[in-house]
């Protein structure tokens, strides 16, 4: 290996660094918190349900022995346990480096049928819980001079959604999209990124329980059809594997990804990029 590969390679290395991860018990945090375990980061998983997350945590730790692994429980909707959480992690790292706020939810009510009471909760737990945390880590990022913060935003947040209901959740990621950008400001003189990722539709464990009712209650046609539908959306084709995330956790949080701040960084698999969906291929003519 030549000497430019071995930097470049170095450049993911988190060896040393304290990652602290909402909503990393399952899907896409799961996976995210997983890729910057196996560059060699202390990781602790924070999410609601304790035994999910020592499930998780016990998992990881088989797949990514690079690093370590702990976790905490937290109701992000309750600004005392987000407290606590910040506290507790600072208490027992020093300080925490990486942020990945991935936690979130949503509200399945049109725009005329939300009350105010609804839509404070969706922006405490995607928007307000994240800038909490973000506020608690930042003294010590900026002592250090060094730190990463990323937010998981949707493909939402860029485009209107013809499933009804997605308005409150549309308005959180899309409060993120545009917070990222004075945070970076803000912030990389002292050598803080700050960035969302924008995730389009992953075969998540929330989605493969939805598919498991559709096919409870209407069959397995139906199934097909919901993916089918979802897939032509997308350049490529199909619905993301939460594995395919790891790899922009990785960059994000590195060295590798040191210039990259105050961006939106869409990977949905072209969702965004597409007019229309695919439409079926017609038989291809052949000239004789």
């Amino acid at each position: 290996m030549s000497q430019t590969d071995t930097d470049a390679f170095t450049k993911f290395d988190l060896t040393g660094r304290t990652a602290v991860v909402t909503g990393g018990s399952t899907g896409l945090g799961y996976f995210m918190a997983r890729g910057l375990a196996r560059s060699g980061a202390t990781v602790v998983l924070a999410a609601r349900r304790e035994s999910l997350l020592k499930e998780a945590a016990d998992k990881m730790a088989a797949e990514a022995p690079q690093g370590h692994v702990e976790y905490a429980a937290v109701d992000l909707g309750d600004r005392g346990s987000i407290e606590e959480l910040a506290q507790s992690t600072l208490e027992r790292f020093g300080g925490v480096d990486i942020l990945i706020g991935n936690a979130g939810a949503d509200l399945f009510q049109p725009v005329d049928e939300i009350s105010y009471e609804n839509f404070d909760q969706v922006m405490q737990i995607n928007v307000a819980a994240n800038l909490a945390l973000m506020r608690a880590y930042l003294p010590h990022m900026r002592q250090q001079q060094w730190g990463r913060i990323m937010f998981s935003s949707s493909a939402t947040s860029l485009a209107g959604s013809a499933q009804e209901g997605m308005g409150a959740y549309t308005a959180a990621k899309a409060a993120l999209n545009g917070f990222v950008r004075t945070a970076a400001a803000e912030t990389g003189h002292d050598n803080i990124t700050v960035n969302t990722i924008v995730f389009g539709m992953y075969l998540t464990d929330m989605v493969k329980e939805h598919l498991k009712l559709v096919e409870d209650s209407a069959g397995i046609d139906a199934v097909r059809g919901f993916e089918s539908s979802f897939a032509s959306m997308t350049a490529a084709g199909r619905l993301g594997d939460c594995q395919e995330v790891e790899g922009m956790a990785q960059l994000l949080a590195s060295e590798a990804g040191s210039y990259i701040t105050g961006s939106n960084l869409v990977i949905d698999g072209g969702m965004s990029a597409m007019l229309r969906p695919h439409e079926p291929r017609p038989e291809r003519l052949v000239y004789s």
